[in-house]
């Protein structure tokens, strides 16, 4: 909770996301709303690549968005379906913005566009885990904290799912086929 503030605004809705859901952070950074079925009260996803997809048709992913969840993700929506919903381009431009709207002093005309012709490295079409785990490393340097990682999410989501619904229903959440797996997540 400490982190969040200091995240850049993308991947702190990604991290909620990851907290909310149980996800992976590769199923969240792949998200697009193809991939979401917005037809119920709880809004499911499943994602095409996940860790068992090898494993056959037998082995289906579903994530679950609740209210909390669904309010995080309608801000991504876009008109195009097949996008990646979480782009490092978007929050490139969200932070430009943010910086713009809170200058003191007025644009000078020379410093209307000053992004380059031809950076070396352009921001991609969409976050892979690094990327998120990179962030939250410099922002939990800049605080002051112990570092953490993106795994220790969904272990924290395993928790609090157990804690509430059951072990049972943390081990749906979580798609883990045996609930051994889900009480070592869970930490019982």
């Amino acid at each position: 909770e400490e982190t969040l503030p200091l995240l850049p605004p993308v991947v702190r809705d990604v991290v909620e996301l990851l907290l909310l859901t149980g996800a992976r952070v590769g199923e969240m950074t792949g998200l697009r709303a193809i991939e979401l079925d917005m037809s119920g009260d709880v809004w499911l996803y499943k994602p095409v690549r996940h860790k068992n997809a090898w494993r056959g048709a037998k082995y289906k992913r579903t994530i679950l968005f609740g209210p909390k969840a669904q309010a995080i993700v309608r801000k991504y929506l876009k008109p195009r379906l097949e996008a990646f919903l979480f782009s490092p381009a978007e929050q490139e431009a969200m932070i430009a913005d943010a910086k713009r709207a809170a200058r003191k002093t007025k644009v000078q005309p020379s410093q209307m566009n000053r992004r380059k012709a031809r950076p070396k490295k352009k921001p991609g079409e969409r976050f892979d885990s690094d990327d998120i785990n990179n962030a939250i490393k410099r922002a939990c340097k800049r605080a002051g904290l112990p570092i953490w990682h993106t795994h220790q999410l969904r272990h924290t989501a395993a928790r609090e799912i157990t804690r509430r619904y059951g072990l049972d229903s943390a081990r749906a959440v979580l798609g883990h086929k045996s609930l051994q797996m889900t009480a070592d997540y869970a930490g019982i």
